[in-house]
């Protein structure tokens, strides 16, 4: 793990995006537009709720057991301090825009979040226009989850408040 960190700090990874999976290097596509777009708006609409400090886009995951991901848009339970990787205990909600990535998404990073006890999942499935909702992780995986389809309202733990995604 801390040579991981290191190749990043020394710009190894300048050019490319890059996970590391059960201490294995794996390579993430570029994001399309659309992906972007998507990600940008849904951080706006949760700066909407949330005071910014706790709002991250594009941050790494430490999870432990050699694993870190990269999420698209995450809720801390707090701001963090310095500048450190953000540990699994740092967040209280990750979300994935999934342009491409859908099966990876609800499958091996549904349990890599799971098992490191991030407590609310989402996986923004742009292919069918719904947000898969994953919550409650016990062993490794989450017992409760459902669907919303885009422009319903979906309830942003830690808050009163929803938001919509489109």
């Amino acid at each position: 793990m801390a040579e991981f960190v290191r190749m990043g700090e020394s710009g190894a990874f300048d050019d490319i995006r890059i996970e590391l999976v059960d201490g294995e290097l794996e390579r993430m596509d570029l994001p399309l537009a659309s992906h972007a777009a998507r990600q940008a708006k849904i951080g706006i609409r949760l700066s909407g709720l949330l005071p910014e400090a706790r709002i991250m886009g594009g941050v790494a995951v430490d999870l432990g057991n050699d694993t870190v991901l990269g999420c698209d848009v995450a809720v801390l339970r707090e701001p963090v301090e310095g500048n450190r990787l953000p540990v699994a205990a740092d967040f209280l909600l990750v979300i994935e825009v999934a342009e491409t990535s859908v099966a990876r998404d609800t499958t091996m990073k549904r349990f890599a979040y799971g098992r490191g006890g991030i407590p609310h999942y989402w996986v923004v499935d742009g292919a069918r226009s719904v947000v898969h909702i994953y919550a409650s992780p016990v062993e490794g995986d989450y017992t409760r989850f459902h669907s919303v389809g885009f422009g319903e309202p979906v309830a942003v733990p830690d808050t009163d408040g929803t938001i919509t995604i489109d």
